[in-house]
């Protein structure tokens, strides 16, 4: 019989950075994954010199991140985005710059005048008196119009969740700004407000110029690097086939033809919620049945690749969104060989093209030849391409991203409130307080250190 201190099922991103800080405070800790491999949707594959994607492009450069980059050696490998790289919207026919500043807000054509002349009645509007959650869609009608939300709010919102604004919940996406306009009356207010508490507070240890991070391999390096530093901590094609608790919990698996039983003061599970939901269901049912409430969506990843001078233009930024009503199937594009470097051979460019999501869940049905004419059709709309794309290997995902639809809040809250029923165990994960994987490092590196203090005797 093995004893550890913390069992951590599902070696995603959340699994594999609780398990590295566990074990970096001196905690016996095993972390199981049912793959052959580790890191869950970040997986890099190298196309014939054209790495791709099949899950995230990129990750946020926040001081979790960086720290775990120089814990793990991995600077040399880190490559990152030009912070001044615009991102586009496609509207009206034609690709119109984010604007990130008040002078470039003035002069987009993305806005019409009304709708600039709008945004600046946002501290006027009377905040909202109803309680409970509200539509991200309902927010931004209420307090910066509808031409906002459908050429700004919308088509970001596609990005990220790849959801439907009319569904999403407020409070439970963008909880900062439903306190804004509880606390301030107004998101302008509020978010000057915050500006000025900040300001002074002690002053935040300096975050280095990075918007977005890679490696030059690509994303699964990091992981990678990660299942090294575990080492035998880390038991692969390890498939639990039971959970049970008396007083510690005890994990039957199968490894490899072989069965064993593992015990632990702790057990986090760092899996989608729909597989959370199966494994705590005969111990937590009241927990697994608000985890399987949880919806997500679907969505395909379509590469294409093309000669340069098949462009009308450069490809000089981020990429570019779609609004519903721009004529586009294409939800967005992110411009790999404009972002990072090394993501084409020489004389080439490459793009990662998003199609499916809540609004559009046929697109999953389309065969691959539909996919690559339907996403290569909206690219020459956009970008004016000659000739046909080269294609890559496409990725879909019937379950992608949790949907933080109205009443998640709510059911979070519930989960919360359960989950003190069973001390010990614990719950990280996309599905729960922020779906980017920044916000996953961060969730996971605060559970480890809720582990390890539940985990140290009184004194």
């Amino acid at each position: 019989m093995t004893k550890l201190d913390a069992i951590i099922i599902g070696a995603g991103i959340s699994g594999l950075v609780a398990a590295h800080r566990l074990k970096k405070m001196g905690r016996q800790v095993l972390l199981l994954e049912n793959n052959d491999r580790a890191g869950g949707v970040i997986q890099t594959l190298d196309a014939e010199g054209f790495p791709i994607e099949q899950g995230p492009n990129s990750l946020r450069g926040t001081h979790e991140l960086l720290d775990l980059v120089d814990e793990l050696e991995l600077n040399g490998e880190l490559v990152t985005g030009d912070p001044r790289a615009p991102a586009y919207v496609y509207a009206d026919g034609e690709l119109h710059a984010v604007p990130l500043s008040l002078a470039a807000l003035i002069r987009t054509r993305l806005l019409s005048t009304s709708a600039k002349l709008r945004l600046l009645r946002e501290p006027f509007v009377q905040a909202r008196s109803e309680t409970g959650e509200e539509s991200i869609a309902s927010f931004v009608r209420r307090r910066l119009g509808d031409e906002v939300l459908d050429r700004m709010v919308a088509p970001f919102l596609s990005g990220v969740y790849a959801g439907d604004p009319e569904a999403l919940s407020l409070q439970a996406c963008f909880p900062r700004l439903a306190e804004f306009e509880t606390a301030a009356g107004s998101v302008a207010r509020g978010a000057i407000r915050a500006m000025r508490q900040s300001r002074s507070r002690k002053p935040a240890r300096s975050l280095r110029p990075y918007r977005l991070c890679s490696f030059r391999g690509g994303l699964a390096a990091f992981p990678k690097a990660i299942a090294t530093r575990l080492g035998a901590d880390l038991l692969l094609e390890a498939r639990v086939v039971r959970i049970a608790r008396s007083g510690q919990f005890e994990i039957a698996i199968e490894h490899r033809g072989e069965k064993k039983t593992v015990h632990a003061d702790s057990l986090l599970i760092a899996t989608p919620a729909f597989a959370a939901a199966q494994l705590i269901g005969g111990f937590a049912s009241e927990v697994g049945v608000l985890l399987a409430e949880i919806p997500y969506n679907s969505i395909a990843s379509v590469p294409l690749a093309y000669r340069a001078e098949q462009m009308a233009r450069k490809l000089d930024g981020f990429g570019f969104l779609a609004p519903r009503g721009a004529g586009l199937r294409t939800l967005g594009s992110i411009w790999n060989s404009s972002l990072f470097p090394g993501r084409a051979p020489d004389g080439w460019v490459s793009a990662t093209n998003f199609i499916g999501g809540v609004t559009d869940p046929d697109a999953m049905n389309l065969r691959d030849d539909e996919l690559v004419r339907t996403v290569h059709s909206d690219l020459q709309k956009v970008l004016g391409i000659t000739g046909g794309p080269r294609q890559l290997p496409i990725t879909r995902y019937s379950r992608a991203i949790p949907q933080y639809t109205i009443g998640h809040a709510a059911r979070v809250a519930k989960i919360e409130a359960a989950m003190k029923n069973h001390p010990g165990l614990w719950l990280a994960g996309n599905y729960l307080h922020g779906v980017s994987l920044g916000d996953c490092i961060k969730n996971a590196e605060a559970i480890a250190t809720e582990i390890d203090r539940n985990l140290k005797p009184e004194t």
